[in-house]
């Protein structure tokens, strides 16, 4: 994948998260650009994409966990890809996976049709 055709999909896909936060696929695939990227370029640049990586994908699976999605497929390369990159776990965090997910929410903003379930 080229620098252009990598700069163009994280311009796309940003743009989809503005419209919709909640897209787990888009998270998802933000991080393996990224990933992508990492691999491509310089060791100056390669760390920031590998950072930037695992917080798209940090946000794909904490997002499949509250959405609860049912593709385990993406959610495997997803953790895969985490892996290949290690630090898994999310900063100040030891507990990795096992972490309690009772303020999820805080990572998202609420939507419409969030709040109109509340009411």
């Amino acid at each position: 994948m080229d620098q252009r055709a990598t700069t163009l999909a994280t311009e796309v896909l940003e743009g989809l998260l503005e419209e919709d936060d909640e897209v787990i696929q888009v998270w998802y695939l933000l991080g393996w650009v990224c990933y992508l990227q990492a691999k491509e370029s310089d060791e100056e640049e390669e760390e920031a994409f590998k950072d930037s990586a695992r917080t798209y994908l940090r946000k794909a699976k904490k997002l499949y966990s509250k959405l609860r999605c049912d593709d385990s497929a993406l959610l495997e390369h997803a953790e895969q890809i985490l892996g290949e990159l290690g630090g898994d776990e999310a900063p100040g965090n030891s507990d990795g996976e096992d972490a309690p997910l009772e303020n999820i929410e805080d990572d998202f903003v609420q939507s419409s049709e969030d709040e109109a379930m509340e009411a």
